[in-house]
C-alpha cells in the first residue's frame, strides 16, 4: 500500500472505530420529516401520541402530520372512572 492509502486507511479506520454503533458520538440536529406509527411531527420532531385513559393513540406509519392524527383505534376497549367500554370507531385528538 502506497504511503498515501496507508494514511487515508488508518484515517478511516480512526473514524469507524471512535464512532462504532456502541460509542458516544452524539448528533447535533436532526430534522425528521416523517414519524414511525405512534408518533406524530412536532417542530421537525417526533412526538408521542398523548394517551387516553392509559391508552396511547396510534398513527399511520411515516406519518407526515400533527397532533390531530393522532387517534385511538376503533374496537380498542377501555375502562375509567365512568365504567367500560369499547371505541366504535377511530377517535382522533383535537388541537
Amino acid at each position: 500500500m502506497g504511503g498515501n492509502m496507508k494514511n487515508l486507511f488508518v484515517v478511516i479506520l480512526f473514524v469507524m472505530v471512535m464512532c462504532g454503533a456502541n460509542a458516544a458520538c452524539t448528533v447535533e440536529s436532526t430534522t425528521y420529516t416523517a414519524c414511525k406509527s405512534g408518533y406524530y411531527l412536532n417542530n421537525n420532531s417526533c412526538t408521542r401520541c398523548p394517551a387516553q385513559d392509559s391508552i396511547y393513540g396510534t398513527t399511520v406509519d411515516r406519518n407526515t402530520d400533527g397532533k390531530t392524527s393522532c387517534y385511538i383505534a376503533s374496537g380498542t376497549s377501555f375502562s375509567n372512572s365512568t365504567g367500560v367500554g369499547t371505541y366504535t370507531g377511530n377517535s382522533y385528538w383535537c388541537e
